[in-house]
């Protein structure tokens, strides 16, 4: 399960610094920067779900 955790917990971080670097370049509502937020999104509710079943 801890592995599991630190897997997601790294996705969860690359995820933002893509979003962050996309909204950068791009502008906070560009296509790019909603889907990098939308799979952020889904990462860190998979993590809430999993730290609730321990």
């Amino acid at each position: 399960m801890n592995r599991r955790l630190v897997s997601i917990c790294k996705r969860i971080e690359k995820l933002r610094s893509k979003m962050h670097d996309n909204a950068l370049i791009f502008g906070v509502s560009h296509p790019k920067v909603l889907k990098a937020s939308q799979l952020l999104d889904m990462q860190i509710c998979l993590y809430m779900k999993l730290c609730k079943s321990m």
